[in-house]
């Protein structure tokens, strides 16, 4: 995984922000992760982190606008990431999680965090469930394949109903 070290050994004690501008690191981690998108504004990120007597105190922002595929029809759809987020990493928590890889490490000179690896899990969180060319996409129609937006198409008009709607027509159900 494209990882990205910053050293938190000489950190103030009222914390120190680091900016995230190279865009060239979201390309590898898509590429990486098989994710077709391309960025449309700039994606930067903020790390606030601050020391605690146990671990790290961060908080974040992401913001930019990213290209990549709609959900429902397989156009482009433009997402638009401003994402905070607040998170706290243990320095126990490196020990502790063998399945699962921290995001800090402790090496001779002292604790480093993978901020490529947190970014990544933030930005993750900051895309929607689906994501929509527009609310209203009317998506493929499952029958001939044709994108609604742009076109009609016999098999998805009003009048014709699938075989289960056909099959349970006229079914009564009793109550007692």
């Amino acid at each position: 995984m494209v990882e990205h070290w910053i050293g938190l050994t000489d950190l103030p004690a009222q914390g120190r922000e680091f900016s995230f501008d190279d865009q060239d690191v979201w390309r590898e981690l898509w590429q990486e992760f098989h994710y077709d998108m391309e960025i449309v504004t700039p994606l930067s990120a903020t790390l606030s982190i601050a020391p605690q007597p146990d671990g790290y105190l961060i908080k974040g922002h992401i913001e930019g606008t990213v290209r990549t595929v709609c959900h429902r029809c397989l156009e482009d759809a433009e997402v638009i990431i401003d994402h905070d987020f607040d998170t706290y990493e243990a320095h126990e928590d490196v020990d502790l999680l063998d399945d699962e890889p921290s995001h800090l490490r402790n090496i001779d000179t002292g604790w480093e965090l993978d901020a490529a690896g947190l970014l990544w899990e933030e930005f993750l969180l900051a895309l929607p469930e689906k994501i929509l060319c527009a609310d209203t996409c009317l998506g493929l129609c499952p029958q001939c394949g044709k994108n609604r937006n742009l076109e009609s198409c016999a098999c998805s008009s009003p009048d014709s109903q699938s075989p289960l709607a056909k099959a349970l027509q006229g079914l009564k159900i009793k109550t007692n």
